[in-house]
């Protein structure tokens, strides 16, 4: 198969899915194993992320009996430089935001599709 129609099979593939599909290839050239190593990357980064929040989710797991959980967090350069903004959060229990780690990282783009509310 060409590479191209390799790249097509991967396009819809979930992370989960790509490692099964990567083992077919094994075996192709060098522009194919080049391909397979960045949907590798891909598959790594994805459970990277999804520990990451696992992480993060330690308070929400520690009083997972109480009903709401507010989260809260500062902008600004300190009361001494400068005005502070303070914001919170409270997020349905089940909620599992991947992605997010700090808005200041996101692309405005990014922001716009993860915006919920």
């Amino acid at each position: 198969k060409s590479i191209s129609m390799i790249k097509e099979e991967f396009k819809n593939l979930t992370p989960e899915q790509i490692p099964a599909q990567i083992a077919l290839y094994q075996e192709d050239e060098e522009s194919v194993q080049n391909f397979l190593l960045s949907q590798q990357k891909k598959v790594d980064k994805y459970y990277q992320e999804i520990e990451r929040i696992e992480n993060l989710c330690q308070y929400e797991k520690e009083y997972s009996q109480y009903d709401f959980i507010c989260g809260i967090d500062e902008v600004g350069r300190g009361p001494l430089a400068g005005p502070v903004v303070a914001g919170a959060v409270v997020l349905p229990k089940a909620a599992v935001f991947y992605i997010i780690n700090d808005s200041k990282k996101l692309s405005a783009k990014k922001r716009e599709e993860l915006l919920i509310l």
